[in-house]
């Protein structure tokens, strides 16, 4: 597998967020850096300035039930928010965190953590120059960033030629995080088995999705899209919906 530019950085935070990083850890390891924090280190701001240091996007994984840890949290969001760095928290507690952690946008990982690393994995693939078809990092921020919520899913099949069936699992399988929406953007994520498709028809298959997403969705957002084609995805194609 290619490397991705190591433009991305997951850190988990505290006993339970290394737990989570580590369980999601041969997953990540090539889209992203990895640094690990105890609730015993002293987070400075030259610590947290070094962590930053050529950082587009940022996860950090970390459980809302430890004060100490939310703490961390919201020193390395501040300086992240400062250097305009995208700053997207998993949080691993299934329980209401009434506190403002300073994050763009929080997921939950209590009853979704693999969904949610498929998902985290394919949006930073879309910003690597691998990408066949790139978006840029601003383009993540417009939509996950937003003042309301978002909408998400993330699937995989194993026929891209069947557009109806793909726009309709999506749509159907959608998550939300917040209850209000903005309907201003929306992101397609399309990863491609180059064994199992046509190079020279990729674009129309994918057209047809794109067409077909947009026919069945009631909101009228700017859709844009990515396409990665790999060669070890066993004939899977792995699609992700994101809009806010």
């Amino acid at each position: 597998m290619e490397s991705i530019a190591k433009e991305a950085k997951i850190i988990g935070i505290g006993e339970e967020g290394i737990k989570a990083l580590d369980s999601m850890h041969d997953k990540v390891k090539e889209n992203m850096d990895i640094e690990k924090i105890t609730i015993k280190q002293d987070v400075d701001k030259e610590y947290v300035r070094q962590l930053l240091d050529g950082v587009e996007v940022l996860f950090l994984t970390y459980s809302t039930e430890d004060n100490r840890v939310k703490e961390i949290v919201k020193a390395i969001s501040y300086m992240a928010s400062e250097r305009r760095v995208l700053c997207i928290g998993l949080n691993t507690s299934d329980k209401e965190n009434k506190d403002e952690l300073g994050v763009n946008r929080e997921f939950n990982l209590a009853n979704n953590l693999q969904k949610i690393v498929s998902l985290i994995n394919i949006m930073i693939e879309s910003i690597s120059d691998h990408c066949m078809i790139n978006i840029d990092v601003t383009d993540l921020k417009e939509v996950l960033a937003s003042d309301k919520g978002i909408k998400y899913s993330y699937e995989e099949f194993d026929n891209i030629k069947d557009s109806d069936k793909i726009a309709n699992t999506i749509l159907n399988n959608m998550e939300s995080i917040g209850a209000e929406f903005i309907g201003k953007k929306g992101i397609v994520f399309v990863e491609l088995d180059k064994n199992n498709c046509e190079e020279n028809k990729m674009l129309i298959y994918l057209n047809e999705v794109l067409t077909k997403i947009q026919e069945d969705n009631d909101n009228t957002y700017e859709l844009i899209f990515s396409l990665y084609v790999k060669e070890d995805l066993n004939g899977l194609s792995r699609v992700a919906l994101a809009y806010n």
